[in-house]
């Protein structure tokens, strides 16, 4: 493992007037040394003292790297720190910032929830993005998902089918109400998105709802998710309805799904 001696960027830091630079080659530095976690300790908090005030920076993209490289490091003392740039102007920030808190897996507060429910509304797609991975790796208990839950019911589709994505990957056990009270959204791929999560986390108990789906819903997408949901199921009931399905779906790939259920 290469030893890096830290002080030397701390002087070229010093001496440089471009902090974009500096941050980019300091994170280069941390990946070739394997994120510093070899190095002394006090490198390592000389470290994380230098990217911490990078994150205030007037670049973004000194401001991205700062929070790349901390979540990369692993440092769990810099989510405080890194949380506030959910509300930086620049998308890339506030992508990077979404991706290290999911790295650093914080301890999944009211707060934390409540800032990556706002992540899952901003207006840039790769920030709803990060937000659905970093949601599925913190794993939020299940009783502080109702600001998740509660975007079901935003009026942009692109939002809804994070959530439904979002909700997919986490114990949504106590969400099965409020994703049959939104299973008849407008766009078909959140119908789809909550029929594979009710599937998911709904159980024997989801079961009516599914095969509602698979009956009635006019995507040929979501019922064959139906299908497939209701073929992991130990239900006799299921099978009466995939055999319908078999039958009488208008479909070729709702029916091959249904077949391999039965």
């Amino acid at each position: 493992m290469v030893r890096v001696s830290l002080p030397n960027v701390d002087a070229w830091f010093c001496r440089t007037s471009s902090r974009t630079i500096v941050c980019a080659i300091l994170l280069s530095v941390l990946c070739l040394a394997g994120c510093v976690q070899d190095s002394p300790a006090s490198s390592k908090e000389r470290t994380v003292s230098l990217l911490l005030e990078l994150l205030r920076d007037e670049t973004p993209e000194t401001r991205r790297t700062a929070a790349e490289s901390l979540g990369k490091i692993g440092e769990p003392r810099a989510v405080d720190s890194i949380l506030p740039l959910k509300h930086d102007p620049a998308a890339m920030v506030r992508e990077a910032s979404v991706v290290a808190v999911g790295r650093l897996k914080p301890t999944a507060t009211e707060g934390v929830v409540a800032l990556l429910a706002l992540a899952l509304e901003d207006a840039d797609e790769s920030v709803r993005q990060a937000a659905v991975v970093a949601i599925g790796e913190v794993e939020p208990d299940p009783r502080l998902l109702q600001p998740v839950v509660g975007l079901l019911r935003s009026s942009d589709p692109t939002i809804r089918r994070a959530v439904v994505r979002a909700l997919l990957q986490i114990d949504s056990s106590r969400s099965v109400p409020a994703l049959i009270a939104a299973g008849r959204d407008a766009d078909a791929e959140v119908r789809q998105g909550i029929v594979a999560a009710l599937g998911e986390w709904g159980g024997v108990t989801a079961s009516p709802w599914i095969r509602a789906r698979l009956a009635e819903d006019p995507s040929p997408g979501v019922r064959a998710e139906a299908a497939y949901r209701l073929g992991l199921l130990a239900d006799p009931e299921a099978r009466v309805s995939l055999n319908t399905a078999v039958e009488k779906d208008p479909d070729s790939g709702v029916r091959r799904w249904a077949k391999r259920g039965t």
